[in-house]
């Protein structure tokens, strides 16, 4: 079993925050799991986890993608947190792509809150739209970004580095059939 560092789990909260950044804008995709899971792994110092889980996780969400009003789950914290309680409690990457699922839950259900709260920003983007203001409405766009991208970024900071002791003492106190049932559903 691997403690990860204060320095790690800063680096691992950077990193969420610029690919959490990337899943809301969608430019550049490097919030897919398999980028996600390698430079997690390289932070950790555990690059064949990394990968392994880069593959896994990427082939588990391959084709989860938001159509219309639909959030599916987040692909980010399901990356991170795998390659990470992989690192952590010594348990295979299949194992741990289904403990990992919880948190991608937790933010899907974030990022749908914002998403329904950013909708009341509507009324005063078509105002800075009909008054040809583009300082606002910028100034309001990068508002909801920047707020998403913290979020990534405090969230995986506190699974990772904050909550690792009671999720290593949770998942070392799964009886083994439990274990076992995560690993065929992973």
């Amino acid at each position: 079993m691997n403690e990860i560092t204060l320095m790690q789990g800063l680096l691992i909260a950077l990193m969420g925050i610029v690919v959490g950044l990337d899943s809301y804008l969608e430019v550049l995709f490097i919030f897919r799991p398999i980028i996600v899971c390698t430079l997690t792994g390289l932070i950790l110092g555990d690059l064949r986890v990394g990968l392994l889980a880069g593959g896994l996780v990427e082939l588990s969400f391959a084709g989860l993608t938001p159509v219309g009003g639909t959030q599916p789950p987040n692909p980010v914290l399901a990356a991170i947190m795998t390659t990470v309680l992989a690192h952590s409690t010594g348990f295979d990457v299949k194992t741990t792509i289904g403990l990992a699922l919880p948190f991608s839950f937790l933010m899907q259900y974030i990022i749908l809150f914002y998403y329904s709260s950013f909708s009341l920003f509507v009324t005063k983007f078509d105002k800075y739209a009909e008054n040809a203001d583009a300082k606002k409405y910028k100034q309001l766009s990068n508002i909801t970004m920047i707020i998403v991208s913290l979020t990534y970024g405090i969230v995986i900071f506190l699974c990772v580095y904050v909550a690792q002791e009671p999720m290593k003492l949770l998942v070392n106190s799964m009886p083994e059939w439990l274990t076992h049932g995560f690993e065929i559903a992973g």
